[in-house]
């Protein structure tokens, strides 16, 4: 394996280099600027990833909203306002809707212990409410 370098020359001042040498470790002044530059560098990728997937939720959040709206149009017999979004189908529960929270559902489950999902389905089992199991939805 192969790995070329390029040399990349900084200017500093008698203070600065004096600075450095006593904060670098073991008196590894270009180590020191090289780990420091590339860790900030490495932050400021995370912080843009971060907005990027805040801004992606926002979006979703938005839609949820006007999925969640279009329902209790839907529920209170309101008809929509122009403009609006959201499936605008007549009745029921938008499939939208029903998709995201089987998806929400199926990923909650994911990231549980199977302890916890037995807990879970014992406290649905007291409200009266049936247990969902994947074998439920081959029966239909």
């Amino acid at each position: 394996m192969v790995i070329k370098t390029k040399f990349v020359g900084i200017r500093f001042t008698e203070e600065e280099v004096e600075w450095l040498q006593a904060v670098a470790p073991n008196g590894n002044v270009s180590g020191y600027i090289r780990d420091t530059v590339l860790r900030l560098s490495k932050s400021d990728r995370k912080l843009v990833n971060m907005d990027d997937k805040l801004v992606e939720l926002g979006q979703d959040m938005r839609q949820v909203s006007d999925i969640l709206a279009d329902l209790e149009r839907k529920v209170s017999g309101k008809p929509a306002a122009a403009g609006e979004t959201g499936s605008q189908e007549p009745g029921g529960i938008p499939e939208e809707l029903v998709g995201m929270v089987l998806e929400t559902l199926l990923m909650m489950r994911s990231f549980c212990p199977p302890q916890e999902r037995k807990m879970a389905q014992a406290d649905v089992e007291q409200t009266g409410l049936p247990v969902w199991r994947k074998a439920n939805l081959r029966n239909r």
